[in-house]
């Protein structure tokens, strides 16, 4: 029996960064304590206000919750912008953020989490650990996808981490919207693979929604890209990947309903 589901990506925590999303309390490491900074709080009330605002929109509602990638932040390029360079307490902050995240949106019987593989230098395998812990839905004998693809109430929903930039200015959306095109629509046809209906990505940090509508078997099929937001202001390396920029922190979610119909994303920033 099918049922309206809420789907909720989220990606890009970076857990164990200075300048990522922290539990709202001091935290005992084998190294040193370490309290939230004044933003790293204010993060933190929005990470909770997004999960009480799902939480009313999931009443009677299954819920799809989707790690698109970068859970921690590892230790990388000598970087001093970690609270903690030990994996294991990264990998402790991020199961600590979820757990606090699963509890509010009443993470239960019928939902479903997955966890989707990020870029090696951050994650080094830990998001493998952090899905067997937080009950994340397996790949084979593992807990963490290179590429997800799933089908909810007839939609066909893509995770994967990397993907294209959204572009700046007034070419903003066109290369994610180029590559939908050209990397998912035309690969899908020339290959006689099923068309997706969603293709969700994160990496660049930076959100975006578009879509591209193609002509395939004398039908049109509507195939809709996200970028997600993620939970880290700028490290020094954002800053000089986007000088001037304004960092976009949050979430977006969605609705399915039981006969397949999607409504528009739901972005849920702070600036």
């Amino acid at each position: 029996m099918t049922v309206d589901t809420v789907i909720v990506p989220i990606s890009d925590m970076h857990s164990g960064g200075s300048t990522a999303l922290f539990p709202n309390y001091m935290m005992q490491f084998e190294n040193a304590n370490v309290s939230p900074k004044d933003k790293q709080k204010e993060m933190f009330e929005h990470w909770t206000a997004c999960a009480e605002e799902i939480a009313k929109v999931r009443k009677g509602k299954r819920l799809l919750i989707v790690h698109d990638g970068d859970a921690t932040e590892g230790w990388h390029h000598n970087t001093s912008q970690v609270v903690t360079m030990l994996e294991n307490e990264q990998i402790r902050i991020h199961i600590e953020l979820m757990d606090h995240f699963l509890k509010i949106v009443k993470f239960g019987k019928g939902d479903d989490l997955y966890y989707v593989k990020g870029t090696e230098v951050h994650t080094n395998g830990s998001e493998n650990v952090i899905g067997e812990d937080l009950g994340a839905t397996p790949c084979g004998e593992f807990y963490a996808w290179e590429e997800l693809k799933l089908e909810e109430n007839g939609i066909r929903l893509w995770f994967t981490h990397h993907g294209p930039t959204a572009g700046d200015g007034a070419n903003f959306g066109n290369s994610f919207r180029n590559w939908l095109k050209n990397k998912i629509f035309y690969e899908c046809v020339n290959n006689g693979i099923p068309i997706p209906h969603y293709v969700i990505t994160g990496h660049t940090h930076k959100p975006c929604w578009t879509d591209y509508v193609g002509r395939h078997e004398r039908k049109y099929h509507r195939l809709q890209g996200l970028i997600c937001p993620s939970w880290q202001m700028r490290t020094r390396f954002g800053h000089r990947a986007a000088p001037l920029q304004l960092g976009d922190i949050g979430l977006q979610y969605f609705v399915i309903s039981k006969d397949g119909l999607t409504g528009d994303p739901v972005e849920r920033l702070m600036r």
